[in-house]
């Protein structure tokens, strides 16, 4: 045997000498490592639309500014706060389900025993009204993001919100957080009277064409395939003539939701149901959105660019210190540097859709959401952007340049993304710090957006 190999086989022999003397010789890290951080599964992270709020976990970026990096001016488009109900999910999911509920009062056993003496927190009479534990929650991301921006949240003058009571009441909540709360303007946006405002800010609400519908059948189909799995399992537990259908699976799913956003703590209804059952449950949610406000529905992008337009021209018009009225009928005050707009549900993932942040690139078309089965791996999933107070937020941030000998070389501007508190790139840049992009080429981006998708109007089929 050469030397050198009987070297190696004379390492190794002493090697395992030792192990057989030592049992915890082994090879490991120099600490154990629990990738999964203590992971546990939770429900509430996984409803799309009705969840209380959560920060989102995004790609890990952090929200903080890059090193050299200042921030110095945001824009927020912020979902309204927990309501008691949606009124259309209200009537044909809960309401049937609970005037069921009401006609087999004491037969249920096992897992769902509780619902013999359970009763809905839902008050009819204010199902769109936010909750009390809604206008904590509206509090306490408005002082997350006084925090996030300290140096800007004393420019804060005015808010804009729409005529809807869930709007108005959520900005007035929020805005507890910030300097002279009580100073600060309200400018309310009337869906009737269509202008760039509208545009941007409520855009489904100033598209005639705009309906809810796309995606009902879709997400039906998809319900009848697993909510009839689950029906069949959780029967057993159910009274004698208590047929418990799909319809009713999705309405106690939804219950979880909005009792947890009402009490401010997790309904004890979420445990009725296993993991594998709350991931179709937000599957069949995605699958809706994505036909209704997001790409599959072609009118998604044209319904994004307005607001992306409007601040992209804001953010230039602080840099050449004009008027920051931008053409969009709302006129902010001229030290004003970080704006909220207060809005719905659908309008966050028209501007998704428009960036394609939550687009994915492995699927085209219909193919990204078959109705037999959940697919896992699709980049669309709404939970991370519309949970009540969801949130997508655009920031100028000025950063230091390198020069070629390492030092600095000047300033530059760019923008990055927030859904959430978490930092997106665009697919279509994302070379600067933090994945950012520069505002020239941002500015592109837009203007290109606009050239494509920029007849608001022609595509509403809006009159005048």
């Amino acid at each position: 045997m050469p030397s050198h190999l009987a070297t190696l086989v004379a390492a190794a022999s002493s090697l395992v000498a030792l192990a057989g003397a030592d049992a915890s010789f082994a090879q490991q890290p120099i600490r154990p490592l629990d990738h999964s951080q203590g992971y546990q599964f939770d429900p509430l992270l996984h409803l799309p639309g009705i969840s209380p709020y959560f920060d989102a976990v995004g790609f890990g970026l952090s929200h903080a500014a890059p090193e050299g990096c200042t921030v110095s001016a945001a824009s927020y488009l912020i979902r309204h706060a927990a309501i008691y109900a949606n009124d259309a999910e209200y009537e044909d999911y809960i309401q049937p389900f609970l005037a069921k509920l009401d006609k087999h009062r004491g037969g249920f056993s096992g897992p769902l025993e509780i619902l013999n003496d359970w009763t809905s927190p839902i008050e009819e009479d204010h199902l769109e009204d936010v909750t009390p534990s809604g206008k904590v929650d509206a509090t306490r991301v408005g002082h997350h993001l006084a925090k996030r921006y300290p140096h800007l949240a004393g420019s804060v003058e005015r808010v804009v919100a729409d005529t809807k009571a869930r709007t108005y009441d959520t900005a007035r909540a929020f805005l507890k957080a910030f300097p002279h709360d009580g100073d600060i303007d309200v400018t309310r946006l009337d869906k009737k009277e269509l202008n760039d405002g509208t545009r941007a800010v409520l855009p489904h609400k100033a598209c005639s064409n705009f309906t809810k519908a796309p995606g009902t059948e879709e997400q039906l189909e998809f319900l009848n395939v697993y909510g009839t799995q689950t029906s069949r399992r959780l029967r057993p537990f159910t009274p004698d003539g208590f047929d418990l259908a799909p319809k009713d699976v999705f309405a106690l799913q939804s219950i979880c939701g909005y009792e947890s956003a009402i009490q401010g703590a997790r309904s004890s209804i979420c445990d009725f149901f296993s993991d594998a059952e709350w991931l179709s449950y937000e599957y069949a949610w995605d699958m809706k959105y994505a036909h209704m406000v997001g790409p599959l529905n072609p009118l998604s992008s044209y319904l994004g660019f307005p607001w992306l337009h409007s601040q992209s021209q804001l953010f230039e018009a602080i840099d050449e210190g004009v008027a920051l009225g931008n053409g969009t009928t709302i006129e902010w005050p001229t030290e004003q540097r970080l704006f909220f707009y207060f809005t719905h549900r659908e309008v966050p993932p028209f501007v998704a859709t428009a960036l394609g942040i939550f687009n994915s690139s492995s699927y085209q078309g219909r193919d990204e959401f078959p109705t037999s089965h959940v697919n896992h791996v699709r980049a669309w999933k709404m939970s991370d952007l519309i949970p009540f107070l969801g949130h997508v937020g655009m920031e100028k941030m000025t950063c230091d340049r390198a020069d070629m000998n390492g030092g600095k070389g000047g300033q530059e501007d760019f923008v990055r993304f927030i859904a959430n508190t978490a930092p997106r790139p665009l697919p279509l840049c994302q070379s600067g710090p933090g994945a950012s992009c520069p505002f020239e080429t941002f500015q592109g981006i837009v203007r290109a957006g606009m050239d494509k998708y920029g007849d608001f109007d022609g595509v509403c089929q809006n009159g005048g």
